[in-house]
């Protein structure tokens, strides 16, 4: 028995380290999305700042700043575009790496439960069988003192 627990040892050790990578990809995945939703906070706030730009630029008078600021808006609004496509992907992925990850998670609990039931029922085991080897060697000696004793009455009687 003790050989099937080793093998659900090494079986519920190999769920634990795959649940650990899952939850490191998803770790991984999770900060590639974050580092998506910041830059476009950035590029946001890079459009924000030539728009103000672009409206001291009209009222000062200055044509090519006021052009200079709309290129920019316009550039950050391409970037922002494309970043919201990287980010929306990397979330996608989150989400499959986070269905990954529990569904691991899971595993590993119901390996962890297997091997603690078949644990519980191997020292249930061995408590039945060093039990049983005690009530033999008790039953052992019951029968030897008592043909012992058998033997001595007989020895008695034919004495008397």
């Amino acid at each position: 028995m003790s050989t099937r627990l080793e093998t659900l040892q090494r079986l519920m050790n190999l769920y634990a380290a795959v649940e650990q990578m899952h939850s490191t990809e998803l770790q991984r995945i999770t900060i590639a999305v974050h580092e998506a939703q910041r830059a476009i906070e950035m590029e946001q706030s890079v459009a924000q700042t030539a728009r103000t730009d672009g409206r001291e630029a009209l009222s000062a008078g200055d044509r090519a700043g006021w052009m200079m600021s709309e290129t920019q808006q316009e550039t950050a609004g391409w970037r922002t575009q494309r970043l919201e496509k990287i980010r929306l992907e990397r979330q996608e992925l989150s989400d499959a790496a986070r269905e990954q990850y529990v569904a691991s998670r899971l595993k590993k609990e119901q390996m962890k439960r297997v091997y603690e039931e078949m644990e519980r029922r191997t020292a249930v085991e061995e408590g039945r069988r060093a039990q049983s080897t005690s009530d033999d060697l008790f039953l052992s000696r019951r029968r030897w003192t008592d043909a012992t004793e058998m033997a001595e009455e007989n020895e008695h009687m034919k004495a008397s």
